[in-house]
Formats: structure tokens, C-alpha cells, sequence
């Protein structure tokens, strides 16, 4: 195909995704020029739903309906029940109550920053019409972007005076599930999700701004799944957790970034599950914690 044709395709597919996000899950954005709690509600009750619709089926048909047992779980152990770190001494509504409450409040936060910020064009804004390459290479960037800023805010968090009165509540689920994953304290949520902040000052299009969004918030159900992979039907495997992610959990101070990008090869923090690394991560938390 030649560039015409490809800009126009993406034209058309823009205009459709737009047309059925604006309709469906954001309001007009004249409406958000100027600030008031009708649209800024109707955001967060989206951001609840999606988050509630993700997070709860996948805990529902792995942990719920146990429709494929323990097949490809990492952790044998169950959520832990009668504990008193959790709220209420359990850790299910723990995760879901701070993934709620705290998350979806403080995601809702930032995008009402940012929509405001578009419907009065203080932020740049592009189309696929207007800059195709970019409008392309952009959900290429970005997911990168996330990753690096994900490992170094993550790693701030080790901070051992940080870590024990914020992200220590994080780290109160050792055998992670789909709830597990957004569940944070406030102001680790004001951290992970202010990537958002981005799209102040990035040329982009509000699509990118829903992709990071809900790459942020969405997927932490699938990284945190617990189990490796999710069993459809008889053949059917799709991959949900993350085994990278997994000895985190499990070893605290390791593998602060994705498998996908390669951060904590790069800055020395990689964990691949030997016993080599164990004894590697085991000192390097004694040395931190000795400081």
C-alpha cells in the first residue's frame, strides 16, 4: 500500500475507535472544559466497572470456579484468610478495597487532569491524519516509556524507609492473584499511575492516553494472576502472570521492572530464578537493609 493509502486507513480506523470510545466510555469534551463532578463521577464509574469487570473475572474463573484447578499456578498456597495484616483479615477484600477505593479514585485523578487538558487544548494533540508515523510508532514508545518509568518508581519504593510505610502494603500479598495487582497504598497509586502526566506535554492522541491508562491499571489483573497462563477449552492457553514478576513477590528486592524490557539485566536487578540469584538477591537485601 502506498503512504495515501495507509494514512487513509488509519483514518478510518481512528475515526471508528474514536467514535465508540467517545460514545461509550468518555464524555464530550466540551462538556470537560471546565471542571464538575457529572463527568468527573461518570469517569470514575467507568474506570470502576472496567477495573471490577477485569479484576473479579479473572479471580472468579481461577480462583472462584477453580475451572483449571492448579494447573499453571506459581504459588500453591491459596489467599490467605485470618491474617492480620490484611483489612478485615482477609486478604481478598483487602486487595479489592484498596484496589477501589485507592486506585480507582486516584486513576480517575489523573484522567480527569488530562481530559480537562484536552478539551481546552492545553494539551498536544494529534490525529492520525495529521501525523501518521507518530500517531503509529507512539504504541510502540510508549509501552517502553511505561516500562522504564514503572522500574524506577517500583525501585524507589525499595527504598527501605518508603517501603515500610508505603509499599509494603503491596507486598502484603505473597501469593498474588488478579485483585493483587492494583492494590496499593494511596500514594504508590499517585506514583505508578503519574505516567498519565505524560500526555500533558506529548504530542499524542487521546487514544494513546486510554492505552497507557489501561495498560496501567488493567493488565496489573493478568501480571498478578497468579497462575502462568489461563486454560481455554481443551488446547487453549493464553499467558496471564507474569514468572519474572512472580519472583519479585516472592524475593522483594529483584526484578523491580518487566520481562519485556530488559531494566533489570541493564541495572544489575534480574532474578531468573536460580539459586545463584537467590543467594545474590538475599545479600543484596541484607546490604540494604544494614544502611
Amino acid at each position: 500500500k502506498t503512504a495515501y493509502e495507509l494514512s487513509l486507513g488509519l483514518v478510518g480506523s481512528e475515526m471508528c475507535i474514536r467514535d465508540s470510545i467517545w460514545a461509550w466510555l468518555v464524555p464530550p469534551l466540551e462538556e470537560m472544559q471546565r471542571l464538575s463532578w457529572g463527568w468527573v463521577l461518570q469517569l470514575w464509574a467507568r474506570n470502576l466497572i472496567l477495573m471490577t469487570f477485569f479484576a473479579q473475572g479473572l479471580h472468579l474463573w481461577l480462583y472462584g470456579w477453580k475451572k483449571q484447578n492448579d494447573d499453571f499456578k506459581f504459588d500453591r498456597r491459596g489467599l490467605a484468610k485470618n491474617a492480620r495484616i490484611f483489612l478485615w483479615n482477609d486478604q481478598y477484600w483487602d486487595n479489592v478495597t484498596y484496589a477501589l477505593l485507592s486506585g480507582v479514585t486516584i486513576w480517575t485523578f489523573y484522567d480527569a487532569i488530562v481530559w480537562m487538558a484536552y478539551a481546552n487544548g492545553w494539551a498536544p494533540m494529534i490525529t492520525a491524519r495529521s501525523n501518521p508515523i507518530w500517531f503509529l510508532a507512539l504504541f510502540l514508545l510508549l509501552p517502553v516509556v511505561q516500562s522504564f518509568h514503572f522500574y524506577w518508581v517500583h525501585r524507589a519504593l525499595h527504598i527501605p524507609w518508603i517501603y515500610k510505610r508505603v509499599h509494603s502494603v503491596h507486598h502484603r500479598s505473597v501469593s498474588v492473584a488478579p485483585w493483587s495487582g492494583f492494590s496499593m497504598h494511596p500514594i504508590e497509586h499517585i506514583g505508578y499511575m503519574s505516567l498519565l502526566l505524560i500526555f500533558l506535554v506529548l504530542p499524542a492522541h487521546p487514544i494513546h492516553f486510554l492505552f497507557i491508562g489501561y495498560s496501567l491499571a488493567l493488565a496489573s489483573a493478568t501480571s498478578h494472576a497468579g497462575f502462568e497462563k489461563l486454560v481455554l477449552g481443551d488446547k487453549a492457553h493464553l499467558k496471564v502472570g507474569s514468572f519474572h514478576h512472580q519472583l519479585h513477590h516472592r524475593y522483594f528486592e529483584c526484578n523491580y521492572g518487566t520481562a519485556e524490557m530488559p531494566w533489570d539485566k541493564v541495572f544489575g536487578s534480574f532474578h531468573d530464578g536460580s539459586e545463584e540469584a537467590t543467594r545474590r538477591t538475599r545479600e543484596h537485601k541484607k546490604q540494604m537493609y544494614l544502611r
